[in-house]
């Protein structure tokens, strides 16, 4: 399983790449593409048309959803307090990944430094 973070979703939702369209597919087509709640949010929110913004909530709700447990939101906040460069959703997405045992794919960068915190990277 691979939590795919919000830049993944957005690359491929505008069509800037056609590398993370066959690999979102290759995970999809094995249901090893996964999100979260925070990223459901975060990719979301970014739709201020209602109809545009539910045609994506329909496409995202087919794949696998990660609770986010309590010891995630723990662990978030070690992961914040000991990386100053990191922000609060991305420290209970990273803690999410972690806690279920997942890798993340995401093109945000800051997301290396959490590599000596458990953090395994989908590339």
């Amino acid at each position: 399983m691979v939590l795919v973070d919000t830049s993944i979703w957005i690359a491929l939702f505008r069509k800037r790449n056609a590398e993370i369209g066959q690999k979102i597919w290759m995970l999809a087509a094995r249901n090893e593409a996964a999100v979260c709640g925070h990223i459901w949010v975060e990719f979301l929110g970014g739709f201020r048309d209602d109809a545009l913004r539910g045609s994506y909530a329909e496409l995202l709700g087919a794949y696998p959803f990660l609770e986010t447990p309590r010891a995630a939101y723990e662990l978030a906040a070690r992961l914040l307090a000991g990386h100053q460069r990191l922000g609060a959703g991305d420290a209970v997405i990273a803690a999410t990944a972690i806690t279920a045992g997942v890798a993340l794919w995401s093109s945000d960068l800051d997301f290396r430094e959490l590599a000596g915190d458990g953090l395994q990277l989908y590339a």
